[in-house]
């Protein structure tokens, strides 16, 4: 590694809301990832910087996933990166780690294991942590970071108004033009989920009207969202559903 790469990656470290997490991962789990992430990931930057950013978006979802005993979908495959090189390198770490910082150790479950609500619970969890209102608009950083840091087939987020566009980065990281509504994430969804009030909905409804900002569902929904059903047959991850990391991984309430 250059010189450079470790000084910015320090710099990075020193300045993160998890700054005591990240000093405390072990250096060799870094070498691991530098040495064997490219080859589960395909063009992934191997930098000190890189990891430490998506190392930080690991600790990110881990927050937010320790709250409650149900499952949560991880919408960055930057941040898996980190996880799987854990779990591979020494997964009793990673447990006693996340016990001293989180107070349980998480669990890495494939996407079939998810429920169809893990990805808008983790949109409501991640904008809570945020300090975001839980209807939005705003976008939480987890939900940014494969695009800021151009991950290669990332998962790809932009807000839209009250409305998610989601689709797979290119290989080189870059938003592809075809992002749709994501069905899961809009208000909407996130009423008929039980995640966001009546009261927010409309409020959401009334700031989106007062904005004038005109969408139209991919799907053929219209204004009021009446074709907008979204939470209970959406996709709770999957690798074109942006709800996972990779397969479609996702995690949960430790023990």
């Amino acid at each position: 590694m250059k010189p450079i790469d470790l000084l910015r990656a320090s710099m990075y470290r020193r300045g993160s809301r998890y700054r005591l997490q990240l000093e405390d991962m072990a250096p060799a789990l870094r070498e691991h990832w530098l040495r064997h992430a490219p080859a589960e990931f395909p063009g992934i930057p191997a930098t000190a910087l890189f990891y430490v950013r998506a190392a930080e978006g690991l600790m990110n979802f881990f927050a937010v996933t320790q709250t409650a005993n149900t499952t949560y979908a991880l919408p960055s495959l930057a941040a898996d990166s980190v996880w799987h090189a854990w779990l591979r390198w020494d997964a009793d770490d990673l447990a006693r780690f996340c016990r001293r910082h989180f107070g349980a150790p998480p669990q890495h479950l494939p996407h079939e294991a998810l429920d169809a609500l893990a990805l808008p619970r983790a949109l409501v969890a991640c904008r809570r942590s945020d300090g975001i209102s839980p209807h939005g608009p705003a976008l939480p950083r987890l939900f940014g970071l494969d695009t800021r840091l151009r991950m290669p087939s990332g998962h790809g987020y932009r807000q839209n108004g009250v409305w998610i566009d989601y689709a797979r980065l290119d290989p080189q990281g870059r938003y592809r033009y075809d992002g749709k509504t994501h069905p899961a994430l809009t208000p909407r969804a996130l009423l008929a989920a039980g995640l966001i009030t009546q009261m927010m909905f409309e409020d959401a409804i009334i700031s989106q009207t007062r904005a004038g900002h005109v969408h139209t569902m991919h799907a053929g929904g219209d204004l009021n969202f009446d074709s907008d059903s979204g939470a209970a047959g959406a996709d709770g991850g999957g690798s074109d559903g942006g709800g996972g990391c990779g397969g479609g991984c996702g995690g949960g309430g430790g023990d």
